[in-house]
């Protein structure tokens, strides 16, 4: 199985259309400036799960995935960021596209945070070329459409204010990435990214550095012009797995495993691996699920001031993170009784959690190069208790993939966090209060 079949199942769940078994060869009507026509399209399960065959010449983007993949177990002050964009076709292989990216309430940065509020902006404009795109259109595998792989050169405008410093950067870069639209109304991109990027804040003077990063974006789209199928969604069972009976599930999350980000004087690196056991209650649409993270980060950011003083700081350490949950499937019975579903762990959910988070403290290291810090009394999020009520739904993808989606509230249960009290003083353990939490979670990876 490729890697594009295990991510692409994420984005099942931002598509509200019914599936219903159905043969391959559909009929669909397709609207286009010239004028209306119907034309025989043969199609497989998976063109109609990626709607490979559907033509589209202008794409309308929101991407929620700075949401979802970063601010599990947040606090209501954490991160609320969302990306708008669009792209059109200029050609079968050539496009440009516009997108905004808004972030507020972020309180945040490496792990850090002192409840402040922090706004970020940035606009980027970019070109693309979706260099197999003739050859697969020519072969009848592909329309002219969004999907497949490309790359592309971008150019951003950046801007951050925060409660320890102000960031204005431009980056140059070119990125090579693979978008798939994703049934209705989903779509995916993924990419990484080499170039250049010009900085200066108020700590620092101007500076031009190198940068690499990667990028993982899934939401919502619209597409243009419009097309109608007869079939909707229909054959899909063929790769969903719909009538499968399902007692267990061992599960690894593959989504947002490794993240990194170097951006001139920003190095970050954060490593989180993650596996969940779910096992169903006899017969019954409950089941328990049992979930463990454990996440490395390490980040530093250097300057130097107008005066040639070279600062830096440091900030790297571990946790690990469990969870147990109790899951109703609460439409099962339902689906079994009109044939739609056997009797497994596919469904929508309501779940009661319990959460554990700890930072391990040995591991925590953080100092400066100069006199004074901006970390000077900031915290560290450190060990608490979070119960939460979730609402989600979960999909087994071909024969090895499985897809969650899970959104939640609750609140964490006291617990302490870390003060940061200047270069080479140790932290200080301060209680943290009672906070209501949010819990956001996206997972894609293989199941067993």
């Amino acid at each position: 199985m490729t890697v594009k079949n295990y991510i692409s199942i994420l984005f099942f769940l931002l598509a509200a259309t019914g599936l219903s078994a159905q043969k391959d060869t559909t009929y669909q009507t397709i609207y286009q400036e010239s004028g209306e026509y119907t034309a025989p399209v043969i199609e497989t399960p998976a063109d109609r799960l990626f709607r490979t065959k559907v033509p589209a010449r202008w794409m309308y983007k929101m991407n929620f995935g700075k949401h979802f993949l970063n601010g599990q177990n947040s606090t209501i002050a954490d991160d609320n960021t969302i990306e708008f964009g669009t792209e059109y076709k200029l050609s079968s292989a050539f496009s440009i596209g516009a997108y905004a990216d808004i972030g507020l309430n972020y309180s945040q940065i490496f792990g850090v945070s002192d409840g402040r509020w922090l706004d970020f902006s940035s606009v980027a404009l970019e070109g693309r070329w979706y260099y197999d795109m003739k050859k697969r259109i020519a072969a009848g595998r592909s329309a002219n459409n969004f999907g497949g792989k490309y790359l592309a050169i971008e150019g951003m405008l950046y801007n951050h204010n925060d409660w320890s410093y102000s960031l204005n950067a431009e980056r140059f870069s070119l990125r090579y990435g693979m978008q798939q639209r994703f049934m209705r109304h989903g779509y995916f991109d993924i990419s990484i990214g080499v170039g250049i990027a010009a900085y200066q804040s108020e700590h620092s003077r101007r500076q031009i550095g190198f940068s690499t990063d990667q990028r993982v974006s899934v939401g919502l789209a619209a597409f243009l012009p419009r097309s109608k199928s007869v079939t909707r969604n229909g054959g899909l069972c063929d790769v969903l797995h719909c009538q499968d009976e399902q007692r267990k599930m061992l599960k690894i999350n593959f989504l947002n495993t490794i993240n990194f980000l170097t951006a001139g004087n920003i190095h970050n690196i954060t490593i989180q691996p993650n596996i969940g056991y779910e096992h169903k209650i006899g017969r019954s649409p409950f089941s328990v699920e049992l979930d463990l993270k454990v996440g490395y980060s390490n980040s530093k950011y250097a300057y130097t001031l107008p005066d040639q003083m070279y600062y830096a700081f440091r900030l790297s350490g571990a946790r690990w993170n469990a969870a147990s949950e109790l899951r109703w499937y609460y439409t099962m019975r339902k689906r079994i009784l009109k044939g739609r579903s056997g009797n497994n762990l596919s469904g929508t959910f309501i779940g009661l959690q319990v959460n554990r988070s700890n930072l391990i403290k040995s591991v925590a290291d953080l100092h400066t190069e100069g006199e004074g810090s901006v970390w000077d009394n900031a915290t560290l999020n450190g060990d608490y208790w979070a119960s939460n009520l979730v609402w989600g739904i979960q999909q087994r993808l071909f024969d090895r993939g499985f897809v969650q989606l899970k959104i939640g509230a609750g609140s964490t249960l006291g617990g302490y966090n870390y003060q940061f009290n200047g270069p080479n003083a140790p932290l200080t353990k301060v209680r943290r209060n009672n906070e209501l939490n949010i819990l956001t979670e996206m997972k894609v990876g293989l199941a067993f």
